[in-house]
C-alpha cells in the first residue's frame, strides 16, 4: 500500500489505462457500426466513454447502450 505507483504505460497516467493498457482488447469496443470500428485505448484511458456503440461516425444514433460495464461500483472491476 505505497503511495508510489509504478505505471506499466506512463503516457496514460493517472487513468485506468496506466495500468491496464496492456489487458485492452478491441473486439468488444465497438464504436460505430458501419464502418466497422473499435475505440482506442487513448480514448478510453480512464474507462470511460465506451457505453455506447453508434451507427456510424455522424455519432448521432446509438445502436446500443452499455451503462454498467467497468464501473468500480458494479464488482466485476
Amino acid at each position: 500500500n505505497s503511495e508510489v505507483v509504478n505505471w506499466p504505460t506512463p503516457i496514460y497516467q493517472p487513468d485506468c489505462a496506466g495500468c491496464h493498457a496492456n489487458d485492452y482488447k478491441l473486439g468488444p469496443h465497438k464504436k460505430f457500426e458501419t464502418p466497422a470500428t473499435t475505440y482506442t485505448v487513448d480514448e478510453l484511458r480512464d474507462c470511460s466513454g465506451a457505453c455506447h456503440t453508434y451507427a456510424n461516425p455522424s455519432m448521432t444514433t446509438i445502436t446500443k447502450n452499455r451503462p454498467s460495464k467497468h464501473r468500480i461500483s458494479d464488482g466485476g472491476f
